[in-house]
C-alpha cells in the first residue's frame, strides 16, 4: 500500500509538471506574440496592412507568420511553411497573418471559397491582415498559389 501510495505522489507530482511547463509554452508564446504584433503595427515603414484586412479593425492578440521561403517546396515536410503550423486560440481573438516571404501568398479556410483577406487576392512581402475567429473549431488553411503551404487553427 505504502509503494502505491509513493507511486500516485510521483506520478501526480510528474502531471502538475508537465501542465506547468505547457501553460508557461502557452503563456510565453503569447508575451511573444504580443511584443511582435505591437512591433509590427508601429513600423509601419517596413510592414503594411493589406488592401482589405480580414473581417475587422481590432488589433490582433496572436500572429501567424507566412514563413520566408515558404513559396518553395521543402517547408511543409517539417511544417515550417505558416509558423506555427498549428495555432491555439480564444474565441473572438483577432489574429495577424503577416507575410515575411519574397513572393505574394494567400490564405483560404478549407472549404471557404474567400480569402480570409477577402476580396483582396494577395498578400504581398511584409503586408499583414487580421482575422477575427468567432466560432469554434478546427480549421486547416492554406495558400492556394502553393498548394503545400498549410496549417491548422483551432479555436476553444
Amino acid at each position: 500500500m505504502k509503494n502505491f501510495i509513493v507511486s500516485s505522489i510521483i506520478v501526480a507530482s510528474i502531471l502538475i509538471f508537465f501542465a506547468a511547463t505547457l501553460f508557461t509554452e502557452e503563456s510565453e508564446t503569447q508575451n511573444s506574440d504580443h511584443v511582435l504584433i505591437n512591433s509590427i503595427y508601429s513600423e509601419k515603414e517596413i510592414f503594411s496592412e493589406a488592401r482589405y484586412s480580414g473581417n475587422t479593425d481590432e488589433k490582433a492578440q496572436q500572429l501567424i507568420i507566412i514563413a520566408e521561403n515558404s513559396w518553395e517546396q521543402g517547408c511543409e515536410v517539417d511544417n515550417l511553411c505558416f509558423l506555427p503550423y498549428e495555432k491555439i486560440i480564444n474565441v473572438g481573438e483577432t489574429v495577424l497573418f503577416l507575410n515575411q516571404d519574397e513572393f505574394e501568398h494567400n490564405v483560404r479556410l478549407r472549404g471557404d471559397p474567400n480569402y480570409l483577406h477577402f476580396p483582396t487576392d494577395v498578400i504581398k512581402q511584409n503586408e499583414y491582415f487580421v482575422y477575427k475567429f468567432n466560432e469554434p473549431g478546427k480549421f486547416e488553411y492554406h495558400c492556394t498559389l502553393h498548394p503545400w503551404m498549410e496549417g491548422v487553427i483551432i479555436i476553444r
